[in-house]
């Protein structure tokens, strides 16, 4: 199953300085981590660091390391983490380079997490981690019988994103690859052919980055969308039809069949549902990146909420586009928003607000109440149909698809600080970009990271438990991890 290990670029800045003191010796650390189960896997996301002061270690050198984890962990401190819910995984460094972990590291895990996990009455997720010189984290889960599980994924999200992936593809470029190749080098490549990404909202900008996406030879697509092709949506969703409309083609199948035309192997998960779906949050919980290419304010709440406790990066595309009767265009804005942990949400940047999504959420659930508040107006109005342009719908989407390269493989002269938002006017003909100038938001960091135990997931979800104890997928991933 595909697990995998996510950290902020902030949690993991600190983690890399005290790895590597310049000693040229090993060092270690804990991290603690939450933990939430996807449709596919387990995501472990860490939340918090114990450095381990290299002082107290018995033996350091370039390949060993001894160290006091006993009393690391005072009795009050389990009880603190046990509380919690929090996964221990320690990480240590590998100065010589040696990039898998070695003999004795199995000896000394096999030995360390059979005593860890007797401290707890569940069958968490625990494990161990290595980073290597450049940077790179390798991971993997161990339970109370000296299993091992590999975790295929490590992702540090920041304003750049690192994705390093234990699984392997062919090493050669087809020719439908070699362009991508030629520009941006072998390993973005390999890396886009290994990433999973989710695209909420598959209409006019959705099916565009999609295309985008596809064409560019993503490895697996998870794509959402409840509605079917309408006569309405033909003059801006890619490669619809009127045999579509007539045929009610669900977007999300209509867009499945376009992936699979191509023939360059993206993989391709269609749900015809919407973020309130469980399965959906599930399935979301396993991508790499989020695209949300939705036009309510409660789709990008709902998909503000599974970012912030998932620690993906989430990027938002939105059109702005006013008309009047008489054809004349009052404003024509495309708009692409990045979204980290570290940084400001999509509301606080005024993206969208408190008040529309209780307006939509009571339109959507009963349009009588709604039409009452909104008449006295204790609700907000909610303009049910936007005007659409296709091209203004491909410059946004071209915003955003640009915008993840770039933050993948950075080719920008500018810091990627500087392009949380980007936003081309087309009315006055200029493009502007924003950088974050709010780091806290107090809303999502609250449940930032936290996964099945962020109240925000529990209340999308609408049940107490996000994961009941029966499912399938539970029971699956037991099994595989020794639980």
């Amino acid at each position: 199953m595909p697990h995998t290990l996510s950290l902020t670029k902030s949690l993991y800045d600190d983690l890399r300085t005290h790895l590597y003191p310049d000693d040229g010796f090993e060092s270690v650390a804990v991290m603690l981590c939450h933990s939430g189960i996807g449709k596919l896997g387990l995501r472990l996301m860490a939340n918090q660091l114990m450095l381990v002061d290299t002082e107290l270690c018995y033996e350091r050198s370039s390949n060993r390391l001894c160290w006091p984890f006993a009393s690391c962990f005072n009795p009050e401190k389990i009880s603190e983490i046990d509380e919690l819910g929090l996964s221990i995984m320690t990480i240590h460094s590998h100065p010589s380079g040696f990039s898998d972990f070695s003999e004795i590291d199995d000896k000394n895990d096999c030995e360390l997490f059979s005593s860890v996990c007797s401290w707890f009455d569940d069958d968490r997720p625990n494990g161990s981690a290595i980073m290597l010189p450049n940077g790179q984290i390798l991971a993997r889960l161990v339970n109370h019988a000296g299993k091992f599980t590999s975790i295929q994924t490590v992702s540090v999200i920041g304003e750049d994103i690192s994705i390093w992936k234990q699984n392997s593809i062919g090493r050669k470029v087809p020719s439908f690859g070699s362009r991508i190749a030629q520009t941006f080098g072998k390993g973005t490549y390999q890396l886009l052919r290994k990433i999973r990404a989710g695209v909420v909202g598959c209409s006019g900008s959705g099916s565009i980055v999609v295309e985008l996406l596809s064409r560019n030879c993503i490895g697996h697509l998870v794509i959402v969308d409840p509605d079917d092709v309408e006569t309405k949506n033909l003059n801006r969703v890619i490669n619809s039809t009127k045999a579509d409309a007539r045929k009610k083609t669900p977007k999300v199948e209509l867009l499945k069949r376009s992936v699979r035309r191509m023939g360059m192997g993206t993989e391709v998960d269609a749900l015809k549902s919407d973020t309130r779906d469980r399965q959906v949050i599930e399935a979301l919980a396993d991508c790499d990146v989020l695209f949300g290419c939705v036009d309510s304010a409660e789709g990008r709440y709902h998909l503000e909420c599974i970012a912030s406790a998932y620690f993906i990066p989430y990027f938002d595309v939105g059109v702005n586009l006013e008309s009047d009767d008489m054809g004349n265009i009052l404003q024509a804005d495309a708009v692409s928003h990045y979204m980290h942990p570290n940084n400001t949400s999509l509301m606080a940047r005024g993206g969208y607000t408190t008040e529309q999504v209780t307006a939509e959420s009571w339109h959507r659930t009963n349009r009588g109440y709604y039409e009452r508040q909104r008449v006295a107006g204790y609700l907000a109005d909610i303009s049910e149909d936007q005007p659409a342009v296709m091209s203004i719908n491909m410059q946004a989407a071209c915003l955003a698809f640009n915008d993840f390269i770039a933050r993948l493989h950075n080719f920008r002269l500018d810091s990627n600080d500087d392009f949380s938002t980007q936003r081309f006017r087309f009315v006055h003909g200029y493009s502007e970009n924003l950088g974050n100038k709010v780091t806290v938001d107090s809303l999502f960091s609250k449940f930032s990271g936290k996964g099945e135990r962020s109240d925000l997931i529990k209340m999308l979800k609408g049940r107490g438990s996000l994961i009941p104890e029966g499912s399938a997928t539970v029971q699956s991933i037991k099994a595989e991890v020794g639980g």
